[in-house]
Parts: C-alpha cells; structure tokens; sequence
C-alpha cells in the first residue's frame, strides 16, 4: 500500500479519513521539511472537527466556571448561590404571588417591593431574581439596606455622587431588608436621591425587601416620602408563613417545631453511647 492510499481512523468519532497531500514549499530549491509528503489529517489520534468542537467545549466550560465565580462573588457566598434559586424555592399560598411575580419580573419594566416576616423566603426570591438577571448578562448591585449609607459616607462630593450613581445606573438593584438596619437621616436622604433618580430616569429594576409594609415602613421611619416614591413605583407583594429557619429546631425540653414553626412532638432519642 502506498502512503497516498492511507486512511486513518478517529479515536473519537471513528470517522474514516484518508492522508492528505502536503504541497511542497521550495526554499533554495528543496523543499522544506513537512512538504511535498503526504501526512495524516489526525493530530493526536483525532480528526479535526473532534479537535475544534473539544476546544469549544473547553471554551465552554471554562466560561461556566467563570460565571459561576462572579454569581458566588455578586451573592456573597457558596451558600446563597447553592440554596437560593427558584428551583429550590419551596412554595406554599401564602407565598405564591411572591414567586410567581418575582419569577416573571422583567427588569427592563418592573420595580419589586415583597415584605413580610423573618424567614418566609424573601431574600430567597430577590436572590434568585438577581441571579437570573446576572446570568442574563445585566448590571446587578445587591445591598443590605441597611449598608447603604455606609457605601456612601466618608466620601468626597464627587466620590459621593459617584457612588450613588452607580445605584442609579445599575440594571438590577436589590435593596435587601429595608428598615431593618439602621436609620439615620444621611442614609435616608441617600436613599431618597437614589429612587428619585431612577424614577425620573424611568429605570426599572429595582427589587426591594422589608419586614414592613409601606404603611409600617413610613411609621417606623416618622417620615412618608421614601414610602411614597417606592408605592409610587413597585408592585407590592405581602408573602406569608411562618419563619422556615425555625422549622426543626429543638425547644426547651426536647420539643421540635414542625414545618409550620410549632412545636411538635419531642425529639426523638438518642442511641446509646459507644465507647
């Protein structure tokens, strides 16, 4: 068999190529070495479409690895980028508007106000919100409402004005327990100038949580303008239930609390001790 009659199979995809004719490059008259020779089109026993679509394959994974690095980054931590996604939100009637309002929120149209108690699921949804959107390649700043003033103090005007437009030009803004921290009128007023900004400039996408209504929230505050300009641009969404974080946990006397938070019927026994 002569080398031109050569065919090679692929390791990968088994496809049946023949040797391909390499032309000759003269240089001085001879030819330079790897030309004017037949040669196999097989690099390391694979053919050529096996070798780019491992390398997009490659390329691809290595793009998942570095999207999976920013979202830990963007929510703080493995934990939150395990546990808080739609898929593992766990829903129940008194959070269903919630989740399916928070599921369909499109960012581009839409401001989000959701409250209630500790432990129903609302840092779960504005989470899973922000990590839709994120992956979906928009702008996303997540803050504890109560770190607001916090980002902003101890800055020069310009600095100051700086940062807190980049509140205002962010995509998605979650603001995340509002009232919750504390309050003082500095991190009011920048709050104030950063949702006047982005309703005058029509910028949707902000995702607010609160243990409050609006009603408590201007209350707690003893001033209503905050309250207002939020009423003015969120859908409001009340969720429901009884703290989940409590569920399981043992009481006094051995108790635990069922699903709903109450107590339930005493743990069970431990084995007897080995050793």
């Amino acid at each position: 068999m002569t080398a031109f009659l050569k065919i090679d199979d692929c390791k990968a995809c088994h496809r049946a190529l023949p040797w391909e004719w390499v032309p000759a490059i003269l240089l001085g008259a001879k030819p330079l070495a790897g030309t004017g020779v037949w040669c196999s089109q097989l690099t390391g026993g694979l053919c050529p479409t096996c070798i780019a679509t491992m390398e997009t394959n490659r390329k691809k994974e290595q793009q998942a690895l570095a999207l999976r690095e920013r979202v830990i980054d963007l929510l703080g931590g493995e934990k939150p980028y395990r546990e808080f996604t739609f898929e593992t939100f766990e829903v129940t009637p008194g959070n269903r508007l919630a989740y399916e309002r928070s599921r369909q929120f499109s960012p581009s149209a839409e401001n989000l106000y959701l409250w209630g108690p500790c432990g129903v699921g609302k840092t779960h949804l504005v989470y899973a919100i922000a990590r839709h959107c994120f992956e979906e390649t928009l702008s996303v700043t997540i803050l504890p409402a109560g770190q607001l003033g916090r980002k902003v103090r101890m800055k020069d005007p310009v600095q100051e004005q700086a940062a807190i437009d980049e509140f205002v030009r962010a995509e998605v803004l979650v603001l995340d327990e509002l009232g919750g921290g504390p309050d003082t009128a500095f991190s009011r007023q920048v709050l104030q100038e950063i949702l006047d900004a982005r309703d005058f400039h029509d910028r949707a996408g902000l995702v607010v949580t609160s243990q409050y209504s609006l009603d408590q929230l201007a209350a707690k505050m003893g001033d209503d303008r905050i309250p207002s300009r939020l009423v003015g641009m969120c859908q409001v969404v009340e969720l429901k239930g009884k703290d989940h974080r409590l569920a399981g946990r043992p009481l006094a006397g051995g108790a635990v609390r069922d699903a709903s938070g109450q107590a339930g019927d005493s743990a069970p026994p431990r084995g007897p001790a080995v050793g």
